[in-house]
């Protein structure tokens, strides 16, 4: 399993419970950091601690310019410490009884043999749950979409409405995105945005047009990878989450994606070990047609709302979506734009 993150880390539980042997590799020194996302999830994310909520979200604002509009959530949303809800899946798959190696980076794998920085590792399965730019895509020549988003996030001090989150959209603002402040309490909030180009210049002109001359710390960033995979798997290796674009189109959000095909992903795996058949047919059958089975759907209709808000810039186009009702067109879409 290549990737500590929210996708290797539950995929590595499902295996381990059954008591099969998971190794996990994680480049980075420390499990959670860098903060990968701005983790507002909905209740689908499942059962988590209560210690990890950091707020709850019942109101959006959608603005264009100087106009907006206002919606209320059908089900409350949840602002995660992102790094502790890293932490506390690391745990459960440890508790599994699978390995992590942290500061250990994937290079390569020959005949069955992974090759890190670490030394060789022999593997009868590889999962690679390493991020948009995954490296173990590249080595097992996976193609991955060619679509792209940069994100960029950082922390200010202000006064809020901790009950309600702003999207902002306009090509001035964040062309081909939007930009976000999602509170984290009445005094701090995540402000951020994607876009296809130049997030660092959208960014520091949205903070001083939305908030004036303000400080901002913990400042992380990311690139997104959307769109549908052809193909999840090669040969006996799986790509699981954000390596697969197992996101949302529309927000990036991954976290509620990334659980489903996990699950499925963890499932097909143990089978794959009790039948011991690690054929590339069977990984298709068993993972890749199951989770799109899931979620190509709502991924594909992802795409259009994404399109939809990419032409929501002018006057006109908002004043169409504000008219006919966001909520309606979410619904036939079937898509819950905030969740993520």
């Amino acid at each position: 399993m290549v990737g500590a993150g929210p996708s290797g880390c539950r995929t590595a539980e499902i295996i381990a419970r059954e008591g099969y042997e998971v190794l996990i590799l994680e480049e980075h020194p420390k499990i959670g950091e860098p903060v990968q996302c701005t983790g507002l999830v909905s209740k689908r994310i499942g059962k988590i601690p209560k210690s990890i909520i950091l707020n709850k979200i019942e109101k959006a604002r959608f603005f264009c310019g100087e106009n907006f509009f206002e919606i209320d959530s059908k089900e409350p949303m949840f602002v995660l410490d992102r790094r502790n809800y890293d932490l506390w899946l690391a745990e459960r798959a440890k508790k599994a009884g699978a390995e992590i190696k942290t500061s250990t980076r994937f290079i390569d794998l020959k005949n069955g043999i992974i090759f890190t920085t670490k030394g060789k590792f022999q593997t009868k399965i590889l999962v690679g749950a390493d991020g948009p730019n995954s490296s173990v895509a590249k080595k097992a020549r996976i193609k991955q979409p060619e679509n792209l988003f940069f994100a960029l996030q950082v922390k200010v001090k202000s006064t809020f409405d901790d009950n309600s989150v702003e999207l902002h959209f306009g090509s001035n603002i964040a062309p081909s995105g939007f930009a976000w402040i999602v509170p984290e309490n009445e005094k701090i909030a995540r402000v951020g945005l994607m876009s296809n180009k130049n997030p660092n210049n959208y960014l520091e002109t949205f903070l001083k047009k939305r908030f004036g001359k303000i400080e901002f710390h913990e400042k992380i960033g990311d690139v997104l990878r959307f769109g549908i995979i052809e193909k999840s798997v090669k040969g006996n290796v799986l790509l699981v989450g954000d390596s697969a674009c197992q996101i949302k189109p529309f927000s990036g959000g991954g976290l509620v994606y990334n659980k489903i095909c996990s699950e499925v992903a963890g499932k097909a795996i143990v089978k794959a070990l009790e039948e011991e058949n690690f054929s590339e047919k069977f990984f298709i059958e068993n993972y890749d047609k199951k989770w799109k089975e899931k979620l190509i759907w709502p991924i594909r209709k992802g795409l259009i709302l994404k399109w939809i808000f990419s032409n929501f810039s002018s006057p006109t186009a908002f004043s169409i979506v504000r008219n006919f009702g966001l909520t309606k067109i979410a619904g036939w879409l079937d898509v819950d734009f905030l969740k993520k």
